[in-house]
């Protein structure tokens, strides 16, 4: 694995910088951040090395990570722009297009990463998208770093909106559900602790078995709905409910809400 630096050593850069050093034995780890006490500590949990500035970070590199704030990277253009050119860097700035920071950096060599707060556990799911100079090896070396973090989906950067739909927003939705069935069990007199656990060991049962048993997600409901049963008849309140119809939306309004933010940024 090739020398990787992180200019940004937040949740998400320090997440994605733990996972590397547990998954990859050879790894080398540079870190910036503006709070230097960040990027030290980082450093020294992990073996690597912090910095002082993110020039450094750059020439001292193969692999840049922008893990900071959309609303920073303009500040850090003109130096990174000037200290190398064609550097190979991943940015996982939302809704920062890898047009612009192909522009801003002096590179042709982008990869939009967009992952999920479920990289602090390696789980987290990744969708990613390259400029099309960046070539084989830069994408199967970020494919690496992704899967080191979870799971890799490589998708039209037009698709990220959605992606961020039913994944990066949904995570959100998936807790909202989650509490909610714990409260319905706690209306039914189970303390909200314990049901909490119950829904939760429930929902991960079921994606196991999902993901066993390579079955579509409808075709396990219609196994479980007994006639004139239990669940059919939970499953008629949240069709009354408009349940379906409010998830749905929920992705839509999201997914419209990043190519607002996008758009705001161009």
């Amino acid at each position: 694995m090739d020398r990787i630096g992180f200019v940004g050593c937040g949740n998400m850069g320090s997440a994605i910088a733990r996972a590397l050093s547990v998954k990859f034995d050879a790894v080398e780890l540079f870190f910036y951040d503006t709070d230097n006490q960040k990027s030290s500590v980082l450093a020294a949990e992990l073996s690597g090395k912090a910095l002082n500035t993110a020039v450094e970070i750059v020439m001292q590199t193969d692999i840049t990570i922008l893990a900071v704030k959309p609303q920073i990277l303009p500040s850090i253009y003109p130096i990174l722009a000037a200290a190398k050119k064609d550097h190979q860097y991943i940015s996982i700035a939302a809704g920062v297009t890898i047009e612009t920071l192909c522009s801003g950096l002096n590179t042709k060599k982008i990869i939009r990463f967009m992952p999920n707060i479920a990289a602090s556990v390696s789980s987290a799911v990744t969708a990613a998208a390259a400029s099309p100079e960046s070539g084989i090896e830069f994408v199967h070396k970020a494919q690496k770093i992704a899967e080191a973090c979870g799971t890799y989906y490589p998708l039209a950067e037009s698709l990220f909106p959605a992606f961020i739909g039913i994944s990066g927003s949904a995570i959100a939705f998936f807790y909202q559900f989650l509490h909610a069935v714990a409260m319905g069990g706690t209306l039914e007199g189970i303390p909200y602790p314990q049901s909490i656990a119950i829904a939760s060991e429930t929902f991960s049962g079921a994606l196991d078995l999902m993901k066993k048993n390579g079955t579509k997600p409808l075709e396990l409901i219609t196994s479980v709905s007994s006639a004139a049963g239990t669940t059919i008849e939970g499953l008629l309140a949240l069709e009354n409910g408009g349940f379906n119809a409010a998830v749905m939306q929920a992705v839509r309004a999201a997914s419209q809400k990043a190519v607002y933010l996008e758009e705001k940024k161009a």
